[in-house]
């Protein structure tokens, strides 16, 4: 007999044993409910599920350690990527990258949960974060994970910004500080000649919202405009490799790679705006 043979079906036991306890859970009645849900209650059901295993907090990525709270206002669908280190990994890689040198405020215009300002400051990355979010469900979501994390006394809330947002910046030293800006088509507004020519130091990420009314014009004037002040790029989208995570293993394909959707209506365009000079 080969002395090999018991290790070898000992670890297929392991690697098909999440998988028949899994399938042993399914009855019937769930699996009828999986089949009628839509691509978004699929999307939560499968985030909510990540959340549980990974006890909310974030495993992997830059942001490993951060805690999210599951009563999130917003967001519910996106929980497993946030907790896989997956959420928008382009913008995590960049403000990670060596091209940003030192990092001293990061602002956060569309805060939402405050996964990202809370992330930055809890990961050493930045050392103080200012938010603003429109809704004050959200801003009570902030402030309340930002407890949780302990970093409380190193975020500022606002409510939304406008276009002199930046009035309440004035005590950070723009050259060391990057500013994201995800206000859901507000961008166009808020970032208009006069704020950009505020911020001309800072450097600055915008998720460009297509689908707005009188878009083309608006992105044109906004390119324009951040043309004349800026460096203007666009960070290229990253790779997802679900391979790494064995907590997946018996998940099914679909469900798998439906936690890399973030839902988008196509892939999103992230502006990056660097200082000339």
């Amino acid at each position: 007999m080969n002395e090999k043979l018991p290790d070898l079906i000992e670890g297929e036991r392991i690697f098909f044993q999440k998988v028949f306890e899994r399938q042993s859970r399914a009855t019937m009645e769930m699996r009828e409910q999986w089949r009628a849900e839509t691509i978004p209650q699929r999307r939560r059901r499968v985030s909510s599920e990540i959340y549980d295993l990974l006890g909310g907090v974030v495993k992997y990525g830059p942001f490993k350690g951060l805690s999210l709270a599951k009563n999130n206002w917003w967001g519910g669908g996106d929980f497993g990527s946030m907790l896989l280190g997956l959420y928008e990994k382009e913008v995590l890689d960049f403000l990670f990258s060596e091209r940003l040198d030192a990092v001293e405020s990061f602002v956060d215009v569309g805060a939402a949960d405050g996964y990202y300002a809370i992330g930055m400051v809890r990961s050493g990355r930045a050392k103080n974060a200012v938010c603003f979010e429109l809704r004050e469900e959200g801003q009570r979501t902030i402030a309340s994970n930002a407890e949780a994390n302990s970093a409380s006394d190193r975020i500022e809330i606002f409510g939304a910004a406008d276009r002199l947002f930046y009035e309440k910046l004035s005590h950070l030293d723009l050259a060391k500080t990057v500013v994201l800006v995800d206000a859901e088509g507000a961008e166009f507004e808020i970032l208009d000649d006069h704020s950009l020519s505020a911020l001309k130091q800072a450097t600055i990420v915008i998720e460009i919202h297509n689908w707005v009314e009188g878009f083309w014009d608006k992105y044109t004037h906004l390119l324009t405009s951040a043309s004349a002040l800026f460096n203007v790029e666009f960070i290229a989208p990253a790779i997802r490799d679900l391979t790494q995570f064995r907590e997946l293993n018996d998940f099914t394909d679909d469900n798998r790679y439906l936690i890399c959707s973030e839902g988008r209506p196509n892939i999103m365009r992230f502006m990056l705006l660097t200082p000339k000079g």
